[in-house]
């Protein structure tokens, strides 16, 4: 299922309608192209039909009409859904396929999910279809008991399941 439906973002002080953004792997668009928009202190919110509703708050971003490409830059995220506990990111930066409804997002990613569950990684893509989060890259999960280091990392949204893929090291706190 894809986070597309009804999207209706805050501005700057516009409001603008329509579908919603969401990030495809791929390149950035090069610095020569400009982007048919940009826009500071960015608000989206999506509703999906399924009741899951995505909240985004970028400081900046640049939407590519032609590529269904949003470039967002310092960008705070948020899925609630009726199904599982709400999960919320932040990075540096993203990118949002407005047609798939997919994202990727680099630059210092904290995932926090659950009760006080944090995951550390330098990327990690949003596979709407499939509501699948997946990195290849270096990753922590801390929570004040646990510390678990590994590499790659795929998430289940709706079971709320998170697998280290390779090297997985851990370690306890006892109380």
């Amino acid at each position: 299922m894809s986070l597309i439906p009804v999207m209706l973002a805050v501005a700057g002080g516009f409001l603008l309608s329509g579908r919603t953004p969401v990030v495809k792997h791929g390149r950035q668009p090069s610095e020569t192209e400009q982007p048919d928009m940009r826009v500071q202190n960015l608000h989206l919110i999506e509703q999906a039909e399924a009741g899951d509703e995505w909240e985004l708050s970028a400081h900046e971003a640049e939407f590519y009409d032609a590529k269904q490409r949003v470039i967002v830059h310092r960008l705070r995220a948020q899925l609630l859904s009726k199904e599982a506990h709400p999960v919320y990111v932040i990075a540096n930066s993203g990118q949002i396929d407005s047609a798939t409804g997919n994202m990727t997002i680099h630059g210092n990613v904290q995932l926090q999910y659950l009760e006080g569950y944090t995951v550390e990684t330098d990327v990690l893509h949003w596979h709407a279809a499939s509501r699948v989060l997946q990195t290849d890259a270096a990753v922590q999960i801390r929570s004040a008991l646990v510390h678990v280091v590994g590499t790659g990392l795929l998430g289940n949204i709706d079971q709320q399941r998170f697998v280290l893929q390779d090297d997985v090291h851990a370690a306890f706190q006892v109380r």
